[in-house]
Formats: structure tokens, sequence, C-alpha cells
């Protein structure tokens, strides 16, 4: 009985340890594939979502943007 137990223990955390990787390497994926920046122009008061690829340089303002 003992055994079966700790069997079913060892199985039970296993599961947990494939869980939790397979989420963190989702989450990551996730955010470097749909990441950007949320930009905002100085002069024209435009909004505008850029492509980690294209960020622009002044007179925008820009932060990370991230789909989730």
């Amino acid at each position: 009985m003992l055994r079966k137990a700790l069997t079913l223990g060892m199985v039970f955390i296993f599961a947990l340890s494939l869980l939790a990787v397979s989420m963190i390497t989702c989450f990551t994926y996730d955010a470097e594939a749909h990441g950007g920046y949320d930009c905002w122009n100085h002069k024209t008061k435009e909004e505008r979502h850029f492509a980690t690829n294209e960020k622009p340089g002044d007179p925008w303002c820009c932060g990370p943007w991230y789909t989730h």
C-alpha cells in the first residue's frame, strides 16, 4: 500500500513539473511572438501599435505592448 502511494505521488509530482515547464514555455513564446510597442506621437497626438522589429524614434514615445 505504501509503495503504491509513493508511486502515485511521484507520478503526480512528475505531471505537475511537466505542466509547469509547458506553461513557462508557452508564456515565454507568446510574449516574444506577439510583443511589440504601444506608441504615442507627441506632435500629432496619434496612438499606434508597432511590431517588435519596427520601433520608431522621435517624436514617438513607446512602451512594451503584450497580448496575453
